[in-house]
């Protein structure tokens, strides 16, 4: 079952891939559509109002695009649907303590995904944080809950948590990365892991099936977030082909592409995001210009009050964190304008590439199953909560 719903996603992903398969920060022209000249004419057609309306209801747009790609599928499509654990009874005897220094949606989040935890086998807690789920779990099931987490911050503010409130849960600092929490995985335990990012939720998979751990039940996050260049399959399966599969080799921005759907946002913080995009596409004109390469340029993480100050201000933050020294002109408004050109484009490519962000993230997700099913799991992907809750909603449940 779950190799036959790979195979179908797989193939219609490649069957399209030249509409989501590109560096959209590098896309200076619409090329990256194979030359899908009414497709290019219709997205340079949209104007301000109307590129707001399908960011905000893409329902509309998906009829006006499938004139130019007759085999773009919906979001709603049957292939993208999987089976629905979404309750939306609430548990009115959890204590208000467990609710502090939650914000409302990372709080639903954590209570719908111990709905699925039913068992009073000892609870082994992955990337725990502070533990806010294991003391969840533990008030629901009296499970013992081992958790593991890399801060020792945390693992500080969570021990003295479970102490306040007579819990047994005990933390351990360890870097998963470095193999440090293998040993806590233990054969009668349930492992479970909220949103641990790429190689951390890679790593627990790995871990649990040297232990032969019960059972396990994750929701992977930020598949992006790894050591590798491009995507290393999990899965003997993926790794070795089927019949209809076509070896796509996934870079860390098509993994990008698959949680690039956040839940809604203020104004001001889309504004801001916005903005970012804008002077980073600015930034990379401006280098490309300055070092005569055609080299697209990453900048890091800065500082986001860089965006109340001028651009000038931002451009050398980042020439001083990319080791560069070419001589900075005094008027820079040209390549604010090329940036804003290339952003424009770049929201207009995002109508198209949006499609494609659930089926590349079921396609990973489906590789995580089939592993686990691999090391002689039983294993359901499903959804735990509402994607208005967090995108990242898909979950994989498995038992030995």
């Amino acid at each position: 079952m779950l190799c036959s719903q790979f195979d179908q996603i797989d193939e219609y992903l490649t069957q399209l891939k030249n509409y989501w398969h590109y560096n959209a920060f590098s896309l200076d022209s619409y090329s990256a559509f194979n030359d899908n000249n009414e497709l290019i004419e219709f997205l340079a057609s949209i104007d301000h109002t109307k590129l707001s309306l399908y960011q905000n209801s893409p329902s509309l747009l998906h009829p006006l695009l499938k004139q130019f790609i007759p085999d773009l599928l919906d979001f709603d499509d049957p292939l993208f649907q999987v089976k629905d654990l979404i309750t939306d009874l609430v548990n009115t005897n959890i204590p208000f303590w467990f609710k502090n220094g939650i914000k409302g949606r990372k709080w639903i989040q954590i209570e719908q995904f111990s709905k699925h935890i039913d068992d009073q086998l000892p609870i082994l807690e992955w990337c725990a944080g502070k533990g806010h789920l294991g003391r969840l779990i533990n008030f629901k099931n009296n499970n013992v809950v081992t958790a593991v987490e890399w801060n020792a911050e945390l693992c500080k503010q969570g021990e003295s948590l479970a102490e306040r409130h007579a819990i047994p849960q005990k933390f351990y600092q360890a870097n998963v990365l470095l193999n440090e929490a293998d040993i806590y995985a233990k054969q009668q335990q349930h492992a479970v892991a909220l949103h641990a990012c790429g190689d951390l939720h890679r790593h627990l998979i790995k871990a649990v099936g040297e232990s032969e751990t019960e059972k396990v039940t994750i929701s992977p996050c930020c598949y992006h977030l790894t050591k590798d260049q491009h995507y290393q399959p999990l899965s003997d399966y993926v790794q070795q082909g089927s019949q209809l599969l076509s070896a796509l080799i996934l870079t860390k921005q098509d993994l990008k592409l698959a949680v690039s759907q956040q839940s809604s946002s203020s104004v001001r913080q889309t504004e801001l995001n916005d903005q970012e995009v804008w002077w980073r596409l600015s930034f990379d004109s401006l280098q490309k210009s300055m070092g005569n390469t055609q080299q697209y340029m990453n900048v890091p993480s800065f500082p986001k009050t860089l965006l109340s100050q001028d651009f000038s201000e931002f451009v050398k933050w980042v020439m001083l964190r990319k080791s560069l020294s070419f001589q900075l002109p005094e008027d820079l408004s040209d390549f604010l304008i090329q940036g804003k050109q290339r952003f424009e484009r770049l929201r207009r490519g995002e109508l198209v590439s949006q499609y494609f962000r659930r089926p590349l993230e079921l396609w990973l997700v489906y590789d995580r199953a089939l592993r686990l099913q691999e090391l002689g799991y039983q294993v359901q992907v499903s959804t735990f909560c509402k994607s208005q809750i967090t995108p990242r909603n898909l979950l994989i449940q498995a038992s030995r």
